[in-house]
């Protein structure tokens, strides 16, 4: 390992924005290796995290300032180039994740390989080994799974970007990064739940409660009430965090075809697009906490109110400022960011008692309120990808993934989506062109409609019966109604809730779905079949349970 880490006459510091590439997609090569500045403070400006400053200077001294002073180079030049593009290249916050969850989860591992070497380390030193050992570090970690996923992520994106400016001229890109780390890891996530019937209808009741106080009043709003509106507008339209959270004034605008509506004009920086969503508008701004809670009207009530807090801010653009109230922010104009909403989030779920199905304190956030609309579409619509997946903004294959969770009303109403081949049992009943699995068959068992699509056959054999791609033959109604019977024998076993969850609803669908498109003679004979010889794999529930 390279014993100096200090290369003399070069200069560090933030570049200049006029001095950045030109253009945003253009690679910028700089031979230069920083040295640790006078100044090691990153200053972000405004963005929706509560992130103002990277403070490196803890980390020099450490035993690997080359790194260090490379990372804090690449992160003042990201900055910026987001000023520069306006954030139409990374946001401020993007950068801001880079420091928070990439360099400073990834000092403490180059401490350790430090303390090992008992060398300097410099960005040459980095290579696939010490990556490959960076991982194992994470995985040692108190960490999940996902979380672990993020820090390498932010740590590799970060690292990324120290190539692209030049600081690390030596690694080849193509060996040094591991291919899929962190395999199967939206499997293992679990995104948010939507909220239940009684789950919303408290959660409007509370709202309207406190849109009603809102709208009598005359002074500014204040951090709670900002957060009460957001809430208002989420649930009326199921947008992400950060598009509500960098909402401009001028976001609500007039429908061109109807009166009634208004459009509401956000940016989506992952689709890197405007997206635009036609809101509902009331008459009379008095009326809006009575009748409805609009989202369009708590938008013109955030511009009418605060907008002399709004002229006060460095961004008068932006809609969601208020006045501080609390230590040196006091009297100021502050930015609602993403911690300062879920703070209050929680504070609104404190003072109105709000609770789930279950008793406990209600967890909510904009993420599980997008879940609920976008649920509430699924189901309205008679669960129609195309329409919920254009709600939504996204792809059908992204709300299958991630947002389309079945709630128990769904499960009740649940539905055979597969098919019943009657004509193989007729015609030629041992020649089976789909794949076997142990309920019954598969239109492709690796990249059908639930399959994980990655290569390994699908195993959510409980799953199938909502699947596209499941198939029913003669031949398959031996080991079908072999789970029937296992279902029915195991309900003691099984436990009486999770049997009503899981099994309740398939002994449902194979009586009244599957087995009136077969011979009624040949399913008899089948049923007896199964109950009194049942086929190995189904003789008890040990592998139903293993799906769940």
């Amino acid at each position: 390992m390279k014993k100096d880490f200090t290369l003399e006459g070069h200069e560090s510091g933030v570049q200049e924005a006029g001095e950045t590439a030109t253009e945003a997609t253009t690679t910028t090569i700089d031979q230069a290796r920083p040295s640790k500045p006078a100044n090691t403070v990153v200053a972000f400006p405004e963005n929706t995290t509560s992130i103002r400053t990277a403070d490196f200077g803890p980390f020099y001294g450490q035993g690997y300032d080359d790194i260090a002073a490379a990372c804090q180079c690449t992160i003042e030049k990201l900055v910026a180039e987001s000023v520069k593009t306006r954030g139409k290249i990374l946001s401020v916050s993007t950068i801001a994740g880079y420091w928070r969850t990439g360099f400073r989860s990834f000092a403490p591992f180059l401490s350790l390989l430090h303390t090992a070497s008992s060398e300097r380390l410099t960005m040459a030193d980095l290579s696939a080994d010490s990556i490959t050992q960076f991982l194992q570090y994470l995985r040692n970690e108190p960490l999940k799974y996902g979380a672990q996923k993020a820090h390498f992520a932010s740590t590799k994106a970060l690292l990324v970007a120290c190539h692209r400016f030049g600081f690390w001229p030596e690694v080849d890109r193509k060996t040094v990064w591991p291919a899929n780390p962190f395999p199967n890891s939206n499997k293992r996530a679990k995104g948010q739940k939507a909220l239940s019937k009684n789950e919303k209808r408290f959660l409007v009741k509370a709202l309207r409660k406190d849109m009603e106080r809102i709208v009598a009043q005359s002074e500014p709003l204040s951090r709670y009430d900002l957060a009460v509106c957001v809430l208002s507008i989420a649930l009326s339209t199921g947008m992400n965090l950060t598009p509500i959270l960098e909402l401009t004034t001028d976001c609500v605008q007039p429908h061109p075809l109807k009166s009634n509506l208004r459009l509401l004009v956000s940016f989506k920086r992952r689709g890197n697009a405007t997206h635009v969503v036609a809101l509902r508008k009331s008459e009379e701004v008095p009326e809006m906490a009575s009748i409805h809670l609009y989202a369009a009207d708590a938008i013109d009530l955030i511009v009418t109110r605060n907008a002399t807090t709004r002229a006060q801010f460095d961004d008068p653009n932006r809609l969601l400022v208020y006045k501080g109230a609390r230590g040196k922010y006091v009297d100021k104009p502050c930015r609602l960011t993403s911690s300062v909403l879920n703070y209050s989030i929680n504070a609104f779920v404190d003072q109105h008692q709000l609770q789930t199905d279950d008793g406990k304190p209600l967890t909510l956030n904009v993420s599980r309120l997008r879940q609920t609309l976008l649920n509430r579409i699924w189901e309205m619509s008679g669960q129609d990808p195309l329409m919920t997946a254009r709600t939504g903004r996204h792809a059908v294959e992204t709300g299958n993934a991630h947002y389309w969770e079945a709630p128990p009303e769904a499960e009740t109403n649940m539905r055979f989506l597969g098919e019943a081949r009657v004509e193989e049992l007729l015609s030629t009943p041992t020649i089976i062109a789909s794949d076997r699995t142990p309920v019954a068959s598969c239109q492709n068992v690796r990249r059908g409609h639930r399959a994980p699509k990655d290569g390994e056959p699908c195993q959510d054999y409980l799953g199938c019966f909502r699947c596209k791609s499941f198939v029913v033959t003669g031949d398959d109604l031996y080991r079908l109604f072999s789970f029937y019977w296992a279902a029915l024998r195991n309900y003691d076993t099984f436990g009486g809730k999770r049997w009503a969850k899981y099994l309740k609803q398939v002994v449902r669908l194979i009586d009244e779905e599957i087995a009136p498109h077969f011979d009624a003679v040949f399913v008899s004979k089948q049923r007896e079949r199964a109950k009194h010889q049942p086929h190995p794999f189904w003789r008890d529930l040990s592998m139903a349970r293993m799906a769940i």
